[in-house]
């Protein structure tokens, strides 16, 4: 769906809109956004946005102050995914001020959201490696005090807790699951405010949420489910190697080599075999003809200079791929795996493109589940069609647990 000819910024109203099953926003308020935003001007951007979430933290305020608990839930939410897409065009380093204060704004104004008793959820104490890792556990609605299934809900590179709680965690909550959410290093606080970068053994991050939900009376220890999307589908099969606590894993998209995506098609730049053999050391000519290319093209700018510089640190072209060439599960960690496994792929997703692998090779129980363009759900995360993936997903749960 083209919002905008610029391709960061489609990506984020994009999601906007495809999470309005969940209550992100209204075709309305997305065409208001586009009407206000020049296209490809990220301080454009991030203006309309904000300026949409603090209208409807105002009128949050206004229906608390009145008594109206589910307005202001419903307003509170919304404006807390908003101040999410608003910043995500300001990735990178140094950190732009107006990033940190609309994430700061975002976590307050979701935290906001969730004491109000619209849901019952709690902040939870996770340890985490000399600091904490940010987490609420919400509770079921009308399932509160029951011992039941949880799903223990992921994020991939750049999103935080609120994205992914609009994203899967709000649809397993209305099926009936409790929903820890967690942020780890790379994303959300521990990125902007302490500077923790992503890593390859994410089994490091989760295996502490893991202890933590073990610790809650009303989680069934036996059905824990580790649910990530986005990057976090390479995420969960290598958690899944080394933490067998779990019940089930949902790898969507599922992947196996990050670092292969991004090193493979450098050999387009002229690079030989032998200069492709030595990856991730380059050249300084080759480094200065690929940095040049990735600078004029606006996605990949965004993708590997802002983003991926920032979230895995590294700091320039050599030091990235060294970092992304260690994301690779090998065939003996893949064979660790003993949980059932559901491996998504969406048709017309790049990232997609070794989902079929990972499953083929994956020794224990194991469902593929391909979304299409015909189905509206071809594109990364089936994000247009987010209540399709999320209806899927959960019956394959329901029939694993």
């Amino acid at each position: 769906m083209q919002l905008f000819n610029d391709p960061i910024q489609n990506e984020f109203a994009g999601a906007l809109m495809g999470l309005a099953p969940y209550g992100s926003a209204d075709i309305g308020e997305v065409d208001l956004l586009i009407s206000r935003v020049t296209d490809g001007d990220d301080d454009s951007f991030f203006e309309a946005c904000s300026a949409a979430a603090r209208a409807r933290i105002e009128e949050g305020d206004a229906a608390a102050a009145a008594g109206h608990i589910e307005t202001a839930y419903d307003c509170y939410m919304r404006a807390s995914l908003w101040l999410a897409m608003s910043y995500h065009p300001l990735y990178g380093t140094p950190v732009d001020p107006r990033l940190a204060d609309a994430f700061h704004l975002q976590m307050h104004t979701f935290e906001k959201a969730l004491r109000l008793g619209v849901v019952r959820a709690d902040p939870v104490d996770i340890p985490y490696e000399g600091t904490k890792l940010p987490a609420w556990f919400i509770r079921a609605p009308g399932h509160e005090e029951e011992r039941r299934p949880v799903v223990l809900v992921g994020g991939g590179w750049d999103s935080t807790m609120t994205e992914n709680h609009f994203g899967f965690g709000i649809a397993a909550l209305a099926r009936g699951y409790h929903v820890l959410l967690h942020d780890g290093p790379g994303q959300g606080k521990l990125l902007i405010d302490e500077g923790l970068t992503l890593r390859h053994d994410w089994d490091a991050v989760v295996t502490p949420v893991v202890d933590a939900a073990l610790r809650i009376d009303v989680v069934d220890p036996d059905r824990i489910v580790y649910w990530a999307w986005s990057l976090g589908g390479y995420f969960a099969p290598q958690v899944a190697a080394h933490e067998h606590r779990l019940a089930a894993i949902v790898a969507d998209p599922g992947q196996m080599d990050i670092g292969v995506k991004l090193t493979a098609p450098l050999a387009r730049f002229g690079l030989d075999a032998d200069a492709m053999a030595r990856l991730p050391e380059l050249s300084d000519e080759d480094e200065r003809t690929i940095m040049a290319y990735f600078s004029e093209n606006r996605g990949l700018h965004w993708k590997i200079i802002q983003r991926g510089f920032w979230t895995n640190g590294g700091g320039d072209l050599t030091g990235f791929l060294a970092e992304m060439m260690k994301w690779k599960l090998e065939p003996s960690e893949i064979a660790m795996i003993t949980c059932p496994v559901l491996v998504t792929a969406a048709e017309s997703d790049p990232v997609s493109s070794d989902s079929k692998a990972l499953y083929d090779a994956l020794p224990g129980p194991k469902t593929f589940m391909l979304f299409t363009d015909a189905e509206g759900a071809g594109m990364h995360c089936e994000v247009l069609n987010r209540s399709l993936a999320n209806r899927r997903t959960l019956d394959w749960l329901d029939d694993t647990l």
